[in-house]
């Protein structure tokens, strides 16, 4: 591939996300401290971050990708709920860059086509020294859900890391450390609206936040109940 920063950026990644605003529970320190040791080194890695659904692992791997890019590496993200549709041909010559990061690989799993060309793309990685980071977000165990033998074998074979999810109890704080730390002004009252009618899931708040953020910026209010019954239909 004579340009490789053609397949950098086929999919916005969140310029927001990073490994300082992350909210990282004491369970995930170890996870953090690996990844922040990863992004720094020069050596290949073949990793995988699992957890279960909306623990942050897309967050997580698109503050990867956004560290990796502030230390001049060639990288690639691929978010399999977008690629998928975009056909298995997403993952050629992508070993060509420093380190590939694909999201979502439940999404891809028992399906023949797709197993074949991630199958391939982890040769290609392993003969160029090129990094893989996957996130996966499936809890049935692997065996169960990959038809070939051998990318599972090849699967197996790579450093697994789990991410724990942020509980019920943690919630607000979780809340409050991510608008501290975006600068959304958002008050006590109108987070605990948020957190009583609302999902309890962390990555969905989230979003919720942000777009609460978008919405009052454009509008020129302040975020308030009447603002977040609006905005989320509730």
């Amino acid at each position: 591939m004579s340009n490789p920063k053609q397949l950098i950026f086929p999919f916005q990644i969140n310029q927001k996300a990073s490994f300082e605003n992350f909210f990282c529970l004491p369970d995930n320190h170890y996870l953090l401290t690996r990844l922040s040791d990863f992004v720094s080194s020069n050596d290949a890695h073949e990793l995988i971050i699992s957890g279960e659904k909306g623990a942050g692992k897309s967050f997580l791997i698109q503050a990867i990708c956004n560290e990796l890019g502030s230390k001049g590496k060639k990288f690639g993200f691929i978010p399999m709920n977008k690629a998928i549709n975009m056909g298995i041909e997403i993952f050629q010559d992508l070993a060509s860059l420093d380190v590939v990061c694909v999201d979502d690989l439940q999404l891809i799993l028992a399906n023949g086509d797709w197993e074949k060309a991630l199958f391939n793309l982890i040769n290609e990685c392993q003969q160029s020294s090129c990094s893989l980071i996957l996130s996966l977000g499936d809890t049935k165990p692997l065996e169960e859900v990959t038809q070939l033998p051998d990318l599972l074998s090849r699967i197996k074979r790579m450093e697994f890391m789990t991410l724990r999810a942020v509980q019920n109890e943690q919630l607000k704080q979780a809340l409050n450390f991510v608008s501290v730390q975006l600068d959304i002004n958002i008050e006590a009252a109108e987070l605990d609206f948020l957190l009583k009618y609302q999902t309890r899931e962390f990555s969905l708040l989230v979003e919720n936040l942000l777009l609460l953020d978008q919405q009052a910026a454009s509008l020129k209010r302040r975020i308030t109940i009447p603002l977040i019954k609006e905005t989320l239909k509730l």
